[in-house]
């Protein structure tokens, strides 16, 4: 059964179809938010960035803590859940602060070195969750073709496959042939 984020969903699938509302998501994240009707708990935050053709966001995990279930723990589950193998170091990461520093310093090479494809040209940013600020990375949206109502729907629904995710990291996607549906 594949895992499937609401909450982010309906964030990414409204960002990707209105470019007014992305231009608040990332000047203002929380007010954004609240136009969905999504609250960030007090004492919390919110930062959104997005992945280009040749720039990807890499979510560093927070430390381990529990955090009471909320569309802010979905935010902070989506970019702290890697079920790639090649990503496996990352869900540790937090607990090795020389490691963590090593990999910001140059997350290109980690990742490369991991069998990660980083197609040359592309920059990797790797930005920390925190105790109380998580990131949310919005996915490089499909072109023309392939921004469908089908498509939208689904991503609205939390069908989010890494293979968008992480997309511009490895090449473009062809969204018509995601096998993961």
């Amino acid at each position: 059964m594949r895992r499937r984020n609401r909450t982010v969903g309906r964030i990414v699938a409204k960002a990707w179809s209105d470019s007014a509302f992305a231009g608040r998501l990332f000047a203002d994240t929380a007010s954004a938010l609240v136009e969905l009707d999504i609250s960030v708990p007090a004492g919390k935050a919110v930062s959104a960035v997005r992945n280009a053709e040749f720039l990807t966001h890499v979510v560093l995990p927070s430390p381990r803590y529990a955090e009471t279930a909320s569309a802010y723990a979905d935010i902070k589950a989506f970019g702290e859940s890697y079920r790639d193998p090649r990503y496996a170091p990352l869900d540790w990461i937090s607990r090795d602060p020389v490691f963590q520093a090593r990999f910001e310093a140059d997350p290109t090479a980690h990742l490369r070195s991991w069998g990660v494809r980083v197609s040359d040209g592309m920059t990797v940013s790797a930005v920390r969750n925190t105790l109380t600020r998580v990131w949310l990375i919005l996915p490089v949206p499909p072109d023309a073709d392939g921004m469908t109502d089908d498509l939208l729907d689904d991503v609205a629904a939390g069908w989010i496959p890494p293979v968008i995710r992480y997309a511009s990291m490895e090449g473009p996607v062809r969204f018509d042939r995601l096998a993961d549906r």
